[in-house]
């Protein structure tokens, strides 16, 4: 396994890592969620189910990365280019004092070292071509 692989494979695992008990306060109902995204509404539904599918999306292609299916990897970037532009949008929209933001950027922060990674190693690869 490649170094980019491994990075990518960390980073599709933080999604599921940093999901799972932010999904959960969200469909429980617990205070936290009430607190940081306001009240139940359509639009925190709407965004729960965002927040599910990323972390089901995430489970398929670790998945598919250790099948080895070669399409595995543009999809991973894909992913993160879409995850990383909302994420650095919410910044200049709600601020940096609200805890979802902050988290965001962690995150941001971990996709975008893989995709560094595997850039360094695309640019070797077209460099010894």
């Amino acid at each position: 396994m490649t170094t980019a692989t491994t990075f990518t494979l960390f980073a599709l695992a933080f999604n599921i890592i940093v999901l799972t008990p932010v999904v959960t306060v969200l469909l429980l109902g617990f205070l936290p969620a009430d607190q940081v995204f306001g009240p139940v509404t359509e639009g925190r539904q709407i965004l729960t189910s965002i927040y599910i599918a990323i972390a089901v999306v995430s489970a398929a292609l670790i998945a598919m990365h250790l099948m080895s299916l070669p399409w595995a990897m543009p999809m991973s970037v894909a992913l993160f280019a879409v995850q990383i532009t909302y994420k650095l949008i919410t910044v200049p929209m709600v601020g940096l004092s609200n805890p979802v933001v902050i988290t965001n950027l962690v995150v941001v922060v971990v996709q975008a070292v893989a995709l560094f990674v595997l850039w360094q190693a695309h640019q070797r690869i077209v460099a010894a071509v």
